[in-house]
């Protein structure tokens, strides 16, 4: 696997050292000791989130015409049911074990007036291809912020259901 050293840093308060890693497929994940001195990495889930960054990218991009920021975040990988051997497994596979910890921000360009619907078909879209997650998004402006719990996003079937979502800035 093409793997390469990036960084090693030492983490002082916890007394170890952790080395940045990137992978020739341009995946970047971190590896360390444990606390029992065991080798782990975050490379399975560093995998699952450039998978889901980049089909929510081109997705976001195609309904909103424009390019949006897709952060991912899958923090957490402590569930038994997560069982694969030499290949990693889709995201959408085992998201349904991971829903709880895992989160999709979409920061994008969205419509002043159809705003709701561009969300919405986004949000369609992200439960049909199994990406469970807890959603949010954002307007560049910062105007339009929805948070969607993971367990709720098959509830909302049309763009009124996204309303009791929205939260307000300040």
């Amino acid at each position: 696997m093409n793997w390469k050293i990036d960084s090693v840093d030492y983490d002082l308060k916890n007394d170890k050292f952790i080395a940045n890693v990137s992978s020739g497929l341009g995946i970047s994940f971190l590896v360390e000791e444990d606390y029992y001195g065991q080798m782990m990495d975050d490379y399975t889930s560093s995998v699952w989130r450039d998978e889901i960054k980049t089909a929510v990218t081109k997705k976001a991009k195609e309904v909103t015409g424009s390019d949006a920021e897709v952060i991912v975040d899958i923090y957490s990988l402590e569930s038994p049911t997560i069982i694969y051997s030499d290949e990693i497994p889709s995201y959408s596979t085992v998201s349904r074990a991971l829903s709880s910890n895992a989160t999709i921000l979409i920061k994008g360009n969205f419509s002043a007036t159809h705003y709701l619907q561009e969300m919405l078909e986004i949000k369609q879209w992200i439960v049909e291809k199994k990406y469970d997650a807890s959603l949010t998004f954002k307007s560049e402006k910062e105007k339009i912020y929805f948070a969607i719990p993971a367990e709720d996003l098959k509830k909302i079937k049309s763009v009124e259901d996204l309303n009791p979502y929205r939260l307000q800035i300040d």
